[in-house]
């Protein structure tokens, strides 16, 4: 067979292909046999299963060179199951925030210290509509949504990302790892955040976290608007309501941080303060 160069879109398909013949097999395959049920060439499979094993997609018997599907195909299955059940969940809760609010309704999840959405509910109660479409990535320490998961996501992975270069999207985004981890230890404490012109000027956000399995962050919920209607700090009626939503998703997912912090919350003023 004789070799080509594919491009990248092509390599992709190659990999999906790979890994569907690995799922359907149930079994360990060698390169030779993949290669012969694709009809592709052996170099050309060999270097995309090292890739696959280096990323930890696949992983290869040290006796036989077979493949397998690897552990972290496992752990990307658990999570797209809990992100899918997540927005089933927070459907209606997206509802009653944006009509009990009249803002846009967001929800995200939690990949790697970083938050993506991926389901929003449209203000329609607006003339002029703000928008967070599903697939947006917000920047982790200069969000809301951002700073919620990074906050509550672990120590290490706060490091690798507080370590990079930040860049912020206006002049009032926080880049200063300093502030934004004094950012994070607030935001545990009372379970919201707010970013006020951080991705767009004029542009508010609040956000909460939601938990499942205890204390383990499952995603975000989060409203955003304009400043003359999301104030900085927001009112207590808007983190009430979003408090309220997060606290009966996060107790549908076998998670009791809310109450826990609830009780706790009484050592602290900062919630009591907003009008």
């Amino acid at each position: 067979m004789v070799e080509k160069k594919l491009n990248s879109v092509e390599a992709v398909k190659v990999t999906i292909r790979i890994l569907d013949e690995l799922a359907l097999a149930h079994r360990a395959m060698g390169v030779t046999e993949l290669a012969d049920l694709l009809n592709e060439t052996k170099p050309r499979v060999h270097r995309h299963l090292s890739t696959l094993k280096e990323m930890g997609i696949v992983e290869q018997d040290q006796s036989t060179e077979r493949y397998r599907l690897g552990w972290r195909v496992f752990q990307l299955g658990e999570a797209a199951g809990t992100q899918f059940d997540l927005r089933r969940r927070a459907e209606p809760y997206l509802v009653r925030i944006r009509d009990e609010l009249h803002e846009t309704a967001v929800l995200a999840v939690p990949l790697n210290g970083r938050p993506m959405v991926i389901a929003n509910m449209d203000n329609i109660h607006a003339r002029i509509t703000i928008s967070v479409k599903p697939g947006n990535r917000p920047l982790p320490h200069c969000s809301a949504l951002g700073r919620v998961t990074l906050a509550f996501s672990a120590s290490a992975l706060q490091d690798e990302i507080l370590s990079a270069p930040l860049l912020g999207e206006t002049p009032q985004s926080m880049i200063d790892p300093v502030e934004i981890r004094e950012r994070l230890a607030l935001i545990k404490e009372q379970f919201y955040d707010v970013s006020d012109g951080e991705v767009m000027t004029g542009v508010n956000t609040v956000a909460v976290p939601i938990f499942r399995d205890g204390a383990v962050l499952a995603g975000a919920l989060s409203i955003i608007g304009s400043i003359q209607n999301i104030p900085n700090p927001p009112t207590r009626r808007q983190v009430e309501v979003l408090h309220a939503c997060a606290t009966e998703l996060s107790a549908q997912l076998n998670s009791d941080a809310y109450s826990r912090w609830q009780f706790s919350r009484k050592a602290h003023d900062s919630f009591n303060a907003l009008k």
